[in-house]
């Protein structure tokens, strides 16, 4: 498999996690949140990122609800939306993989090494895009 570089996004719409790694070590790292001004800002910043770290591809965490009606799921709407934009503007490739309970392993990640979700929610964010980074990575063929 050829080395790709990956940007993880866990969109929020007050704040965007952020983490990366490469699909031949298969490793995720958190590395930031950007805050959700608008598409335009969040767009700009994103490119941002792609071009100075050489990015091939960015994972959206598709935000599934646990029970099975996805029709009222409008924060959903939201991130196709938003990865479309993504394509369509920066010119690449651009994935969705569920993100379901990263939120919450993020936060019991967080309370185990005595750090505060509540006060630390960017961190949380970073971790959370990190948890669907390395869940992706575990489901790539060897």
């Amino acid at each position: 498999m050829k080395k790709k570089r990956v940007l993880a996004l866990d969109y929020g719409k007050k704040r965007v996690g952020t983490a990366g790694g490469d699909t031949v070590n298969r490793m995720a790292f958190p590395k930031g949140m950007i805050l959700n001004k608008n598409r335009s800002f969040l767009i700009e910043e994103i490119g941002k990122i792609v071009k100075n770290e050489n990015i091939d591809f960015i994972l959206i965490g598709l935000p599934l609800a646990m029970e099975a009606q996805q029709s009222e799921n409008k924060i959903l709407k939201e991130v196709q939306d938003f990865a479309g934009l993504l394509k369509k503007n920066l010119g690449i490739e651009v994935e969705m993989f569920d993100e379901r309970l990263s939120t919450f392993e993020a936060e019991t990640l967080m309370k185990e090494t005595g750090k505060s979700p509540l006060k630390e929610r960017g961190l949380k964010d970073a971790i959370s895009a990190q948890i669907i980074l390395q869940r992706f990575f575990d489901t790539l063929d060897n």
